[in-house]
């Protein structure tokens, strides 16, 4: 206990003491119940610094003091802010960050939508929003996957993984920003055992119900508003499985992206084919990339009763003329899934928007499309097709001789004119 004096008890601060010539003093309060507090004065940043020490022997008091001021000392040395910044704190300038991202066209308003929620749910709540960054450690998330199995036994081991990637972009954020200093921290190494999870997926038998209920779903209203948000939602279901866009792209697809192809195959017999050109703002992986696919009279029905077609128009807006967004869509999709007996307690999985996308990249698969041409429509590497679609067999062809729908390279073509 060198290098200590011992200062005057105040009404606020007790027991303070000294040490290294006045750079920290270790202090009591009279609510502390006899536990130790920090506080140095950081001149080049004009602040205190304040932490307790979580012991009430002075000795120990001490050792832990001269360790931490040491450690402030480094850091201030190095550059790095000694604040009483909080993990909550950086969390909010993090995801504030990932907005000028958005804006900038560094990654897609879904894959904000995702990291929010991954931030807000689970990430800040680990630690609490108000712990402050200077008692963060590397070793700080090492129990973060059995804090996430605990809350939700169900979540999968990719989730978890997903999120620590989320979590150390945050550290790098705020170890670039001089908030930490050390990049990256510590977290359990997940190794996914066995096949890669899958998100479920329609069968041809169960996509075939599901368009024969739409028809009934649509005219099993007599509200105007529900009538048109039905129409909208099941030509986007159809288009959707014959692009197998992305969800976040369907919704930001614009008239403007949109060209026709004519295909002539015989003096009497021609058909209109879409063709798609996606911005790299609006694709998940930034890079443009072009859909051909049937579907032309889902697009001119949606010209029917569509008030806004101009070309840097939405394709799927609401009566009043706005972009439709992911909040009506899935309220939507949750009232059509069960009216079509399609829901998880019916048929013992659970169906969404990816089961589109999902559907219709194995119908190009099962319409033995080459991997490489499948992977440059869905804007996906061919390893994600291999890996994820190697359950196909490749030999097997979809028998579509009893349903209303037919498979060819070119997309799922509705024959009953849906």
């Amino acid at each position: 206990m060198k290098n200590t004096t011992t200062l005057k008890d105040s009404k606020c601060f007790q027991n303070q003491q000294e040490i290294f010539g006045g750079k920290g003093i270790i202090y009591t309060t009279p609510q502390s119940n006899g536990n130790y507090y920090l506080r140095v004065w950081i001149k080049e940043q004009s602040h205190y610094f304040r932490k307790s020490l979580r012991t009430n022997l002075l000795s120990d008091a001490f050792t832990l003091a001269e360790q931490e001021v040491l450690d402030i000392l480094t850091k201030v040395r190095n550059g790095h802010k000694i604040s009483g910044t909080s993990w909550g704190e950086l969390c909010e300038e993090f995801l504030k960050h990932q907005e000028v991202r958005v804006d900038t066209a560094r990654i897609t308003k879904g894959r904000l939508i995702t990291v929010r929620s991954q931030v807000t749910k689970h990430i800040v709540p680990f630690l609490g929003y108000k712990l402050r960054l200077s008692e963060i450690e590397p070793e700080a998330f090492l129990d973060y996957a059995i804090f996430r199995r605990k809350n939700n036994p169900d979540v999968q081991d990719v989730t978890i993984r997903n999120e620590c990637t989320t979590i150390n972009s945050i550290t790098y954020f705020g170890w670039k920003n001089k908030y930490l200093p050390f990049q990256k921290v510590e977290t359990e190494d997940i190794k996914i055992k066995g096949e890669v999870s899958r998100r479920d997926c329609f069968t041809s038998e169960e996509y075939n119900i599901l368009i024969l209920a739409m028809r009934k779903w649509v005219k099993d209203t007599k509200l105007e508003k529900e009538k048109y948000n039905r129409q909208l939602l099941r030509d986007f279901i159809l288009l959707n499985a014959n692009t197998f866009m992305r969800f976040g792209e369907m919704l930001s697809v614009k008239w403007n992206m949109l060209q026709y192809i004519q295909k002539d195959w015989n003096e009497t017999k021609s058909e209109t084919y879409l063709n798609f050109s996606l911005p790299a703002d609006i694709c998940k992986n930034r890079k443009r990339r072009t859909v051909v696919s049937r579907g032309n009279d889902y697009i001119e029905r949606i010209k029917k009763y569509s008030i806004k077609q101009e070309a840097d128009d939405y394709i799927f807006i609401t009566r009043d003329g706005k972009q439709v967004g992911r909040k009506l869509m899935y309220s939507l999709w949750n009232e059509l899934i069960p009216y079509a007996g399609l829901d998880n307690e019916k048929i013992g999985k659970k169906l969404s928007f990816y089961s589109l996308r999902h559907f219709g990249i194995t119908c190009r698969l099962y319409a033995k499309v080459p991997i490489y041409e499948v992977s440059k429509l869905a804007g996906t590497s061919v390893a994600f097709i291999e890996n994820h679609y190697s359950h196909i067999d490749m030999s097997r062809l979809i028998d579509c001789a009893s349903k209303s729908f037919r498979i060819d390279k070119n997309g799922i073509y509705i024959a009953s004119g849906d």
